[in-house]
């Protein structure tokens, strides 16, 4: 009997052993898996030092295992633990991945890494990830259904060793308790006592072990994860209560997991909020830092807008137009840095409009030459054969990289020269691919430097950005903005020579001058009987809109706060309304709800005027009820074409004049500039050409009737086809395509459309012949030219200098004397330059070329300043 309870006794120790070291290898995993999560997730330190002292010094599992061994575990359960830490050993690869995933995202050095950590090697798809992506990942293999499993696979074979040991431990008992009830009835029959000992004996085997088996029994039946409170009473035997503690220790470490795991999902959250809140509180500075850049930007520019309309001394004008060019260069250039968020988002697109290149980089070169000389530098551009002068792009965006190119080149360059070239890479005549070269001779840049020279907010080194100032903003927004080209950028430059940055931009070839309504002179006619509205707390603004309004022919009243505009409205009829959006007290969103509600159907448009260029802006304004949105700077042109779209008004078509007498041209029906051009400028022929084409073609229409009612559709095919030409040669733009219309319904024979093309065509025939009967009317008549001979040239050209400086009107004369002289000994570039220079009155530039031209031709050197080639 007293062998029988030893044996029984060594049976539960060695099961209470077994069963703690169980215990202590799953706290083990657990523990590591707790603090590889931490660091995960709060990046510190302390979290994997603990997780590697656990590996390394503590070691729980190579002792729990140890033990095992010399308690002489059978191999079964020998081999269960060996699996849980081959899984264990796999999960660490797991959890090693993701702290060498933060210390690289945390810009950490291998030799500051622990070594298990520093050896492990990403794969490629993680080396790519940017530093917020490799923080995520991080997080994300710690916590996901992978990991889970992984996880899952070390706790199984710990818990089938714990089912087959408590099996091999119950059948030992269960022999310890079998010799146990032999003794009792051997004692039975030796003495009637041991009768009663049995009894309780029996008595105590229900009580300690059938009824808490049958009361665990009933409990897991009705068991559930979603209960956070259950768990089983400890009663009955030992082994009984410590299954019961066993089993409620197992299921209060998964409900431990589950609340980890909702702490960590609450933390992502509110992570995901405050970013939120970050982003927003982004967009509001954007668009406060829009408001405030623009306000005063807008009163510069629609001042300098009233200032053209006034008399300046040539260099006057000249000064006033580089203001204008240099505020809305400030006006582009701010757009962008505000606009950099639509970079980092990916949401930048680009704009096509038809625009004239070779303008657009003389105009930059005009820009950038005052600091240039005021660094003692020549500045001069190049214009490849074979570019094509009209294209359709987005100007703005490719004039702001070569002014980013040609500031830093003034910036870096104390002496020498900058030069812009432009050449054709390939070109179908539809589409070309173009190269910039914009090439300086300043301090250079080193070959480690240009390995970072385009990234955001790089310069070259900490000296370059103290001694030249600047952010390290512009080359990556340029690379950026070319990259939406479809071109790339690049640099070549050694210390001390200087530097040449290229880059490529497919642009579309346009066949003639672009349309555009800034050519124009604004017909203020249209607008004599309107009257306007001007809502804009700011009085500059205020008094700047209202003389830009009255200069395109309209009739104002102001008013300084949105509740004066209702009151304003509801006494007096308005027919728009000019609205600014950001004013104090009421805002033009509140000012325009509230007068549509006053209104209703009969509410004039209302027109949003807005120093805030963020996105969204315009889409609020249109929920709001608002006709219309522009953006501060105000354009005027922009303005009126807008007030023309709301108020429902069509130009009139008559010729409009600029100030010294020239027609224009109307951009709807004539394309006369063009025609112009195409003659080299030379008015005089162009007259000759219209009115041979009024002459000889003024009665075209009824000739084609008599060749269409005969059935001679041949011959009416051939007169058309012949005044599809002459109409795109004149700049006839609308002849043009009645021309080819009516040619195309002749040649495919079709009846009734014939019918109808004729007499459209009628109609436009006899309009164009019209107008260009105004036109020739309007033209100046040519003086007579004097002729001089070459040897004479150079007394000549000495003499249109000294006319030009004094503003004299004959030099006019002199000049036709000199055009042919002038036209062979200069490229057509260049003439073509001169002879707008001379045009425009902007005589002094004119004598600086003549001067240059005069030098050449004795063969010193020429002076320093701006060459163009």
């Amino acid at each position: 009997m007293s062998s029988s309870l030893k044996d029984e006794q060594t049976a539960e120790k060695r099961r209470t052993e077994f069963k703690q070291l169980g215990i202590d290898l799953a706290n083990a995993s657990d523990y590591l898996t707790d603090e590889a999560r931490k660091f995960a997730v709060t990046r510190d330190e302390t979290h994997m030092n603990k997780y590697w002292k656990e590996i390394n010094i503590t070691k729980t599992r190579d002792n729990v295992i140890s033990r095992l061994g010399e308690l002489n575990s059978p191999n079964e359960e020998m081999a269960l633990l060996a699996e849980a830490k081959k899984n264990s050993d796999a999960l660490v690869e797991t959890e090693r991945r993701s702290m060498r995933l933060v210390l690289d995202a945390l810009g950490a050095k291998e030799e500051k890494m622990p070594p298990e950590v520093a050896s492990f090697r990403l794969s490629t798809e993680d080396l790519k990830l940017s530093t917020e992506d490799e923080l995520t990942k991080a997080r994300d293999i710690m916590f996901d259904d992978k990991y889970d499993f992984d996880k899952r696979s070390i706790m199984d074979p710990i818990a089938k060793f714990q089912q087959i040991m408590n099996a091999r431990l119950e059948a030992e008992l269960e022999i310890a308790r079998n010799a146990t009830s032999r003794a009792a009835i051997l004692q039975a029959v030796l003495a009637a006592i041991i009768i009663g000992a049995v009894a309780g004996l029996l008595r105590i085997l229900f009580t300690q072990v059938t009824y808490p088996i049958k009361n665990y029994t009933e409990l897991l039946k009705v068991f559930s994860f979603s209960k956070d409170n259950f768990s089983l009473v400890p009663e009955g035997s030992l082994e009984l209560r410590l299954l019961a503690k066993t089993f409620n220790d197992l299921y209060q470490s998964f409900q431990e997991e589950l609340v980890k795991r909702k702490r960590a999902e609450d933390k992502m959250k509110v992570a995901k909020e405050e970013a939120e809140k970050a982003n927003k509180a982004k967009s509001e500075f954007l668009a406060n830092m829009s408001h405030e850049i623009r306000t005063p930007l807008n009163t510069i520019i629609g001042y300098h807008y009233l200032l053209e309309s006034t008399q300046f001394a040539p260099k006057q004008k000249q000064y006033m137009q580089n203001v204008g060019l240099a505020a809305k260069s400030l006006l582009g250039i701010i757009n962008e840095i505000l606009d950099f968020s639509k970079i980092e988002a990916g949401r930048m697109t680009l704009e096509t409009v038809e625009f004239n290149l070779y303008e657009a980089i003389k105009e930059l070169c005009s820009m950038v030459q005052i600091e240039a000389h005021h660094h003692g530098l020549e500045v001069r551009y190049v214009i490849q054969p074979g570019v094509p002068r009209y294209v359709k792009g987005d100007a703005t965006r490719l004039k702001q990289v070569l002014l980013n190119l040609l500031s830093n080149g003034i910036k870096f360059t104390d002496q020498g020269e900058l030069e812009v070239i432009v050449e054709v890479l390939k070109n179908d005549d539809t589409q070309a691919q173009l190269r910039f070269n914009v090439s300086d001779t300043g301090i250079g840049i080193s070959e480690e430097q240009m390995k970072h020279l385009f990234e955001v907010f790089t310069q070259g080194d900490a000296s370059t950005s103290r001694k030249y100032g600047g952010t390290g903003l512009g080359l990556a927004i340029c690379k950026k903005i070319v990259g939406l080209m479809a071109g790339e950028i690049s640099v070549r430059s050694s210390i001390g020579t200087g530097s040449t940055f290229s880059f490529t931009a497919n642009l579309e070839i346009v066949d003639r001058a672009p349309l555009s309504l800034k050519e124009n002179k604004l017909n203020q006619d249209i607008f004599a009987t309107k009257k306007i509205l001007i809502v804009e707390d700011n009085q500059i603004n205020l008094q700047m809109t209202k003389d830009i309004l009255e200069s395109l022919g309209f009739a104002t009243d102001t008013s300084q706060s949105g509740y004066t505009a209702v009151q304003m409205v509801n006494k007096m009829r308005y027919d728009a309304i000019v609205m600014d959006i950001r004013m104090p007290e009421m805002d033009g969103y509140e000012t325009t709800r509230r007068i549509l509600e006053l209104k209703g159907l009969k509410a004039p448009p209302i027109i949003a005027l807005s120093a805030d260029a963020v996105e969204g802006v315009a889409e609020k304004a249109k929920l709001a009820g608002m006709s219309g949105y522009l953006t501060k700077p105000l354009d005027p042109l922009k303005l009126a074409e807008v007030l023309q779209i709301c108020l429902g008004l069509e130009a009139l078509d008559v010729p409009l004049r600029e100030n010294n007498g020239s027609v224009t041209g109307q951009r709807i029906w004539l394309d006369f500039e063009s025609g112009i051009e195409r003659l080299g400028g030379r008015q005089d022929k162009y007259r000759y050409i219209l009115e041979r084409f009024i002459e000889n073609h003024g009665e075209d229409h009824i000739t084609i009737n008599q060749f269409l009612a005969s059935s001679n559709f041949a011959e009416a095919k051939n007169l058309l086809h012949v005044l599809k030409g002459i109409s795109a040669n004149i700049g006839a733009i609308r002849l043009n395509e009645a021309s080819f219309r009516l040619e195309n319904a002749v040649d495919n024979l079709y009846e009734e459309e014939i019918c109808k093309e004729k007499r459209q065509f009628e109609i436009v025939l006899i309009e164009s012949c019209n107008r260009v009967a105004q036109f020739v009317a309007a033209l100046p008549v040519e003086p007579e030219v004097m002729s001089v001979e070459n040897q004479d040239i150079q007394n000549q050209l000495i003499k249109l200098v000294k006319l030009l400086e004094e503003g004299d009107s004959e030099a006019s004369l002199v000049y036709e004397a000199c055009k042919c002289f002038l036209k062979q000994e200069l490229s057509a570039l260049d003439f073509s330059q001169l002879n707008e220079k001379i045009t425009k009155y902007n005589l002094g530039e004119a004598a600086e070329d003549i001067i240059r031209l005069i030098t050449a031709m004795k063969g010193t050197s020429k002076p320093r300043g701006v060459r163009y080639v």
